[in-house]
């Protein structure tokens, strides 16, 4: 894997593929290591539902990795308004479109 950061931009991207809920404000990705680190941001409460289809999105991003990759997913409320930057992993691979206001999140 000669290139890891457009790997994984990708790998979550298409892990995202029909299973983006109407409240996912923003997914960020990184590594650190041999561990790929996944962080899911919702707006509103979240549903068991939810929760499972975020970590399948994971399974489906570290299926990706050979060995001896891993991963961690950090599935977090954070509702708008408030600012998502805080928290955010280095790499932003889907980001919804919020109002006007929001242009410093």
């Amino acid at each position: 894997m000669n290139d890891i950061r457009a790997t994984l931009l990708l790998s979550v991207q298409r892990a995202l593929l029909g299973a983006v809920p109407h409240n996912l404000r923003a997914v960020t990705c990184g590594w650190e290591g041999t561990e790929i680190k996944l962080r899911f941001v919702f707006d509103g409460e979240i549903a068991e539902e939810t929760y499972d289809d975020a970590r399948i999105a994971g399974t489906e991003v570290v299926a990706d990795f050979p060995a001896p990759w891993t991963i961690s997913e950090d599935i977090v409320r954070l509702d708008h308004p408030d600012s998502i930057r805080p928290g955010a992993l280095a790499l932003w691979a889907y980001r919804r479109k919020e109002g006007l206001a929001e242009t410093g999140n």
